[in-house]
């Protein structure tokens, strides 16, 4: 239920922002909350209010070890840490999700993975690799390198992309020793895609 929080800033329904990040340091377990309902009138009955929480990551690997109704209690805790009064009503829960490797980890040596990419793509026309461990995880930057990265596709298949693939032959090109390169409807674009969205 909506609820006047401990810090001053009123009830939790008019928030001003979109949700707050937990640095380690502060003992909260919970790495962040969105302000669902603040963000998005609408989305919670008028008495009540949407949190979107996210928990674990790679340094509570722990996380995942524990029960639904644990890992439900640790964000309730948090929440209240963090956000709520401690006699706050106990939450409804509309529903949870484990993702076991949901963020990829920039890790030593991945920058010498991306150059290996960089390069594999542009030895093989048609490949492109794409994923939020190119480019970084926010949503926008995904969203911005998928349009790219789609706008390089279209190109490529409409044959304006300047490093034209090869075509593929067909029979006809096999058999008939007449045959030539300008019957344009045997010339075949061959997109190949690796794309994977974490």
């Amino acid at each position: 239920r909506d609820v006047e929080l401990p810090n001053g800033f009123g009830n939790l329904q008019n928030l001003p922002g979109f949700g707050s990040l937990n640095p380690r340091t502060e003992g909260v377990r919970t790495l962040g909350t969105l302000w669902s309902s603040s963000l998005f009138p609408g989305r919670a009955p008028p008495d009540y209010n949407l949190l979107l929480n996210y928990i674990g990551g790679s340094r509570d690997t722990a996380i995942a070890d524990l029960s639904e109704e644990e890992i439900i209690g640790e964000v309730d805790k948090g929440c209240r840490q963090v956000l709520l009064k401690p006699d706050a009503p106990p939450p409804k829960v509309l529903g949870w999700k484990l993702w076991p490797t949901a963020i990829p980890q920039y890790e030593l040596g991945h920058l010498e993975i991306l150059q290996e990419l960089e390069q594999a793509e542009s030895q093989v026309p048609g490949l492109w690799v794409c994923g939020n461990y190119r480019t970084g995880v926010a949503f926008p930057d995904c969203v911005t390198f998928g349009y790219e990265q789609a706008k390089k596709v279209a190109a490529f298949v409409k044959g304006e992309d300047s490093n034209e693939p090869p075509t593929a032959a067909t029979s006809e090109d096999n058999n008939d020793d007449d045959a030539t390169d300008s019957d344009s409807s045997s010339s075949v674009k061959s997109p190949f895609f690796a794309v994977e969205v974490n």
